[in-house]
């Protein structure tokens, strides 16, 4: 599923670096409101975000956002593979944004290589049996 979105325009039209910047701050965003946490505190790109109260419900909701405010999927096995919100904006930058913007992709790392094709069906499959109808 790819879509395009106000946010993706809005992200086409900025140079790279400042893509990262508001992707970041988007990012954020998500992640204070479901830390219930206010504007002026800051969510750490470093620390494990279930360290900070995160249950896989509500980073899996941030997901969902996040996919929504995008057009596109997430990579579940990110989210939970090195959670920490660097990690996620990290794979956005290098992963995502490439192909919703149409920049070439060749020379960035690969952000979702480092996820053990074995832990990410795992992941995968307890979310699909905790989201079944």
């Amino acid at each position: 599923m790819t879509t395009t979105t106000p946010l993706v325009e809005q992200l086409r039209a900025l140079p790279r670096p400042e893509r990262r910047s508001r992707v970041e701050e988007l990012a954020r965003t998500e992640f204070r409101t479901a830390l219930l946490m206010s504007e002026d505190e800051d969510v750490p790109l470093d620390q494990n975000y279930f360290d900070l109260g995160l249950t896989s419900l509500r980073v899996t909701e941030i997901k969902q956002r996040l996919e929504a405010q995008l057009g596109c999927a997430i990579d579940t096995a990110v989210l939970f593979a090195v959670p920490t919100l660097g990690r996620l904006v990290e794979y956005l930058q290098n992963e995502i944004l490439p192909k919703l913007t149409g920049e070439a992709t060749a020379a960035q790392p690969k952000a979702a290589s480092t996820v053990p094709a074995g832990r990410k069906a795992l992941v995968t499959d307890l979310l699909n049996d905790l989201y079944k109808d």
